[in-house]
């Protein structure tokens, strides 16, 4: 059957997709010790080497399936796949780093992690290439499948053209059936009207697929029934307009089966995991390293005017959850209302002369990184505002809660394109909007790169 065919090669291209680390291993032996097969390599702990396979195995099967590396469906929307096999080797090869810094133990070759995500990377592209070729090639066996079409008109005409151009099989329409009413606008195969008398013993095919459009759906309980009765599996070819696509995005949820019409990469296990891990490696680091930094900067906020060396403030962050947002004081200490409610703007006359220096570079964020280890912020997101505003942009700014789906970010999407301060907040919203939709590694590693140079021009940072 047509689905049965689409399956079992998805099951190949997964199965490729998933051997790739073993492969690009393998190699990567071959070039650094001279041996294929590592347990045989001289002079290294084979051990490791296993411990890093495993970690990357288990690393690539989650990038591969979140970037849709191993879905047959998706080998036919992306020409290359050269940009999701990169973000996936990406994430691959941070978690890669993540093991050898925390297991300082594992002796292992820098060359060889470089040159097995190298293979990696193009194993994958030469995966997809070949699995495209192979499914356009006439050469290419491909098995024919007999089809019985239920629909005549325009919508039948155009199934049955995206019908032959499905992969890795070959359909050939044994007939059509006509509902009543319907015109007749294909030519290529006998048509049998629905109100005349039915025998199926007249026409070989293998499955029967059922091609009308939205508006005869309500129709289709009256066929389905005598349709089942020939013993061949039904299919309906489902139009819900261009704006929605079935991809993933259908759940069983208990008895109830369940729809997405919205759903974005944030909502993914990869965005959980993968964000997590490196959020939670560079907070640590960037903690460890800038630790004399933070030290000096205490000690001049401290002497600069009387207070708390810190700043906390509640702030707004994923799903709507209240935590307690980090900051060098950069203000002379007042009451808590005002500094709830009153939008910071240039010159403004609460600030320290300290204070001024660190929020025009943004250094007054540094303990913020101490939120991202706790898990309450991420290094990239759209940044936390205060509850005060929440509950005003909200009701006055459609859509301004979705940006609390994801987490929220010392440093975002909207900061690195200008709108820092006082700013508009419509338009900083569709830049969170963009993130939210468009979230990956790289986008992250885009953003932070951008911040070190945006800190040192931004005229909106006061």
């Amino acid at each position: 059957m047509v689905i049965s065919r689409v399956y079992y090669y998805g099951f190949l291209l997964r199965l490729a997709v998933y051997s790739l680390p073993l492969f690009s291993f393998a190699i990567s032996s071959y070039v650094r010790f001279g041996d294929l097969w590592l347990p045989h390599a001289r002079s290294i702990v084979t051990q490791n080497y296993l411990i890093l396979l495993l970690v990357t195995e288990l690393a690539w099967i989650l990038a591969a399936d979140y970037y849709k590396l191993s879905s047959i469906t998706n080998l036919f929307w992306e020409h290359t796949g050269i940009r999701a096999a990169f973000m996936a080797c990406c994430a691959t090869f941070v978690v890669q780093n993540v093991l050898l810094a925390f297991a300082r133990g594992l002796s292992i070759s820098r060359i060889f992690v470089l040159f097995s995500i190298a293979v990696l990377f193009l194993g994958m592209v030469g995966t997809r290439t070949f699995f495209r070729a192979t499914s356009a090639s006439t050469a290419w066996p491909r098995k024919s499948e007999k089809v019985l079409v239920v629909g005549t008109d325009q919508f039948a005409r155009r199934a049955v053209k995206l019908l032959h151009r499905v992969p890795f099989t070959r359909c050939d329409i044994q007939g059509y059936l006509q509902l009543p009413g319907q015109p007749v606008m294909v030519d290529d195969a006998p048509v049998i009207r629905m109100t005349e008398p039915f025998h199926p013993e007249t026409l070989m095919f293998d499955e029967v697929v059922v091609a009308i459009p939205p508006d005869r759906y309500m129709q289709a309980s009256s066929f389905v029934d005598s349709l089942e009765s020939l013993g061949k599996p039904v299919r309906a070819i489902l139009d819900l307009g261009p704006r929605l696509s079935l991809h993933k995005k259908l759940f069983q949820v208990g008895r109830l089966q369940v729809m997405s019409l919205a759903i974005f990469p944030v909502e993914s296990f990869a965005y959980t995991v993968l964000k997590r891990a490196f959020d939670l490696t560079f907070a640590v680091l960037g903690l460890l390293v800038f630790s004399p930094v933070l030290g000096l900067i205490a000690l001049l906020v401290r002497l600069s005017s009387p207070g708390p060396v810190l700043f906390r403030q509640e702030r707004v962050g994923r799903h709507g959850d209240s935590f307690m947002l980090l900051k060098f004081r950069t203000m002379q200490c007042g009451s808590t209302k005002d500094e709830d409610t009153t939008w910071t703007t240039r010159n403004d006359p609460r600030c320290t002369a300290i204070g001024a220096v660190l929020r025009k570079f943004s250094l007054d964020e540094l303990p913020q990184l101490w939120n991202v280890v706790r898990g309450e912020m991420s290094l990239v997101g759209p940044r936390p505002e205060r509850p005060h505003f929440v509950a005003k942009f909200r009701t006055n700014i459609q859509k301004y809660n979705m940006r609390h789906r994801c987490q929220v970010g010392m440093t975002g999407w909207a900061q690195v394109n200008g709108y820092r301060g006082d700013t508009s907040i419509a338009d900083r919203l569709q830049y969170d909007l963009y993130y939210l939709r468009n979230w990956s590694l790289l986008l992250d590693l885009q953003i932070i790169a951008r911040t070190m140079f945006t800190v040192l021009r931004d005229q909106n940072g006061y």
